[in-house]
């Protein structure tokens, strides 16, 4: 499907989304490409779906210009759902996209120039807002993770626009990785001289859908084994993709039982330690939300985050020691 009249002069651009019981937001997250795509495009459109048990299939068949894709494995990863959507895409550019994200309004216009103006960019990606962060206090405090400063980065995250012929060229996504594979493609990227870069647009609008802690807890366990994993992959090699992270996450709780110790001798007993370790949280929480001030709505929404920060490395422990045990 085109956005216009097919000629010799438009450009061809991919768009691969991947989903797995999204009916609540596929519809939404396939609409956005048609009604985004830039005038001087040719698009095709590619529905990757990981074995839903709802109706997202049904949903996507019905959409115009939509090509689907069933993913058939006992195992389904977004690795595997996205390089089965690239291995039809005929794009010289291939925008990634999640089934609970939506496209923002300018964003495929201007990553596609991104692009289009300098060779040596890979991989362009833009700001991922979080849709609905009065829902619930995780999807507040999480939705602040998602800005990325303008310019060169070591990674990006599943929502992205890649160049075509380099993606294939460094062989997609490696389907061994359940957890991290985005990163682990963008390193391989970057090691041959290219680019990831971050513009500072809106790219999607993200329905994190997390409102219970036990959702909250699992994210920062998926977190940990994909810094582990990777960290483990590339410890021996001249840029130690994410060992510094896996470190700092397994130091940081450490730091804690010293200050409860320290507390606990020094103040007298259990309560003197956690009051010594309540204002080391406070403290480094503070210095947190005074970052992130401004684009939190306040200081109780950065005070928060800034505590979020620092509780979230428990299960990112958790995590990193399953994925080192699990490797």
């Amino acid at each position: 499907m085109s956005c216009m009249a097919n000629t010799s002069n438009l450009l061809r651009l991919s768009v691969v989304v991947i989903g797995l019981n999204e009916e609540a937001r596929l519809r939404s997250a396939l609409q956005a490409v048609f009604d985004t795509c830039p005038a001087h495009c040719e698009l095709e459109v590619f529905y990757v779906d990981s074995g839903s048990k709802d109706l997202s299939v049904a949903i996507a068949e019905a959409m115009p210009g939509v090509q689907v894709l069933r993913l058939q494995t006992q195992r389904p990863s977004a690795a595997k759902a996205r390089n089965m959507g690239l291995a039809q895409a005929r794009g010289d550019y291939v925008q990634l996209i999640d089934g609970d994200s939506v496209l923002q309004v300018g964003w495929l216009e201007t990553a596609v120039q991104a692009l289009e103006a300098n060779s040596g960019i890979a991989c362009a990606f833009g700001q991922c807002v979080e849709a609905f962060p009065e829902q619930s206090i995780y999807m507040r405090v999480c939705g602040l993770d998602w800005h990325i400063p303008a310019g060169d980065h070591r990674l990006c995250g599943g929502n992205a626009m890649w160049r075509r012929e380099v993606i294939a060229a460094h062989g997609f996504f490696d389907e061994a990785l359940q957890l991290g594979e985005e990163p682990d493609l963008c390193y391989r990227v970057r090691q041959q001289g290219h680019r990831i870069v971050c513009v500072d647009q809106p790219m999607v609008l993200h329905d994190l859908a997390m409102v219970t802690f036990k959702q909250y807890w699992k994210r920062g366990e998926a977190t940990g084994k994909a810094y582990a994993r990777v960290a483990s992959r590339y410890w021996r090699l001249p840029e130690k993709m994410w060992l510094r992270e896996v470190v700092r996450n397994f130091m940081e709780p450490l730091v804690w039982a010293v200050m409860l110790v320290l507390g606990s001798a020094i103040v007298g007993g259990v309560g003197g330690g956690l009051l010594a370790l309540s204002a080391w949280l406070l403290l480094r929480a503070v210095k947190i939300a005074r970052a992130v001030r401004k684009r939190s709505g306040g200081w109780l929404g950065a005070c928060l985050y800034g505590l979020h920060c620092q509780f979230i490395r428990l299960p990112v422990v958790v995590g990193q020691v399953k994925g080192l045990l699990q490797r």
